[in-house]
């Protein structure tokens, strides 16, 4: 690797960061939205932290070589973050109000992702660039993007109780993708066994589906909630 900084390389560094951020960002607002509203900050201080040393490890890892050890311990951290964030999913769905379960798992969620998603993404960053800057930059890039995006998801959420689940609802289906992309490589990597993933552009364009489809089934679901407690309410008042 080198120094030189081509600013075109950095450029498509960004702009594939940027890509890579917005799949991951489902999964991990809903592991924050599983968590009672009052601990929402306590996921999103595992997020950031779980980043920082992600992206730590993952800056010493590119002055020596991506170990293959540190890339199997990553990779096995973010399947079960992955998982995790299924769980997380449902959980949102299934108990809005949160509970110390919920936030239990939102908040590993959060650090076992943003702990092993950094060294996934230097490989796709090598694949750009050998410059050693432009690696590192496309690195921050989308770890910065990430917890720009989940702060904005989270906080939209916060008003509208259908978004939380189209969000969730996302973000499983995000879940399901991005492990199985993170199981691909791993069988490549270390079985040279080739499995089939989903392409990024396909990613974004069946999360953003699976956002619309489970916002307006929300929506539908919370006025159907509303009439039916208005009649329980009449009956009362009769």
């Amino acid at each position: 690797m080198s120094f030189d900084l081509d600013p075109l390389e950095l450029l498509a560094a960004a702009l594939t960061a940027v890509m890579l951020a917005l799949p991951i960002a489902f999964p991990l607002t809903a592991g924050v939205l599983a968590a009672p509203r009052r601990v929402w900050n306590s996921a999103g201080l595992g997020l950031g932290l779980g980043l920082l040393l992600g992206v730590m490890i993952t800056v010493a890892a590119s002055f020596v070589g991506l170990d293959r050890s540190v890339l199997l311990v990553s990779s096995i951290g973010l399947l079960l973050g992955l998982l995790g964030a299924i769980v997380a999913a449902v959980f949102v769905v299934v108990r809005p109000e949160g509970s110390a379960l919920t936030a239990a798992v939102g908040i590993v969620v959060c650090g076992l992702i943003g702990l092993g998603e950094p060294s996934q993404t230097l490989p796709a960053m090598l694949g750009i660039s050998q410059a050693v800057l432009v690696v590192l930059a496309g690195v921050v890039i989308q770890a910065v993007v990430v917890v720009v995006v989940v702060g904005a998801l989270v906080a939209a959420c916060g008003r509208v109780r259908a978004l939380q689940i189209g969000v969730a609802a996302a973000g499983a289906v995000a879940a399901v993708m991005l492990a199985g992309g993170v199981l691909a490589h791993l069988m490549h990597e270390f079985a040279h066994i080739r499995l089939p993933s989903v392409p990024l552009g396909t990613q974004l364009i069946v999360v953003v589906v699976s956002l619309v489809i489970g916002t307006v089934l929300g929506g539908a679901l919370g006025h159907i909630s509303a009439q039916r407690r208005d009649r329980e309410s009449r009956r009362s008042e009769a």
